[in-house]
C-alpha cells in the first residue's frame, strides 16, 4: 500500500496512507523495505467521503500515536473523561457552588461549559454574577499571574529585564 511516513518510534509509526492519501493511520511493525506492516492499530479517513477534516484526522491519529509511544502522555479522550467526572462530582456536591467554581476558578468559556453539558442558562447567570463583582487585577488584589509577575511581593519589572 502507498504511504508516507510521518513519525516513527519503537514499534509504532504514524503514516499517511492509501491510493488517494486520505487516511492517517497508526501502524505497528512497519517494514520500510517492503512497504508493509504487521498491524493497523487505528486509522482515520478524511476528505469528501468523511466527516473528519484533514486536521481532525491528523489530531486523532497523533493523539493515539502519542498514547502508544509516550508513557507520560494522556490522551484527549481520557482527559475529557477525567474532567467530566470531576465536573459531575462538583455538581453533585452543590450545583450553585459548582457553577461559581467553574466561572471563578476554572474560568470555563461558554463553549467549554457547553462541551461538558452544563445548563447554559444557569452558567450564564453565574457569569453575570461574576461581572457584577469583578475587581480590576492589581498587586493589592493578589494578581501575580504571568501577566503581572512583577506585582508579586519583592519583585519589580527590573527583575525581568
Amino acid at each position: 500500500m502507498k504511504y508516507t511516513l510521518i513519525e516513527e518510534k519503537g514499534q509504532y509509526a504514524l503514516i499517511l496512507r492509501g491510493k488517494s492519501m486520505t487516511q492517517y493511520a497508526v501502524v505497528s511493525g512497519l517494514d520500510k523495505e517492503t512497504g508493509s506492516w504487521d498491524q493497523t492499530c487505528c486509522y482515520y479517513d478524511f476528505g469528501k467521503l468523511s466527516e473528519l477534516t484533514k486536521a481532525e484526522a491528523l489530531f486523532k491519529a497523533l493523539d493515539y500515536y502519542r498514547m502508544r509511544t509516550d508513557e507520560r502522555y494522556i490522551s484527549w479522550a481520557r482527559m475529557n473523561e477525567i474532567a467530566t467526572v470531576l465536573k459531575d462530582g462538583l455538581v453533585e456536591d452543590g450545583i450553585e457552588e459548582a457553577y461559581r467554581y467553574m466561572v471563578d476558578v476554572a474560568e470555563l468559556s461558554t463553549t467549554e461549559a457547553e462541551h461538558f453539558g452544563l445548563d447554559m442558562e444557569q452558567y450564564k447567570e453565574a457569569i453575570g454574577e461574576d461581572a457584577d463583582n469583578h475587581a480590576v487585577p492589581s498587586s493589592a488584589g493578589g494578581d501575580y499571574s504571568p501577566a503581572n509577575p512583577w506585582d508579586a511581593p519583592g519583585m519589580s519589572p527590573s527583575d525581568f529585564i
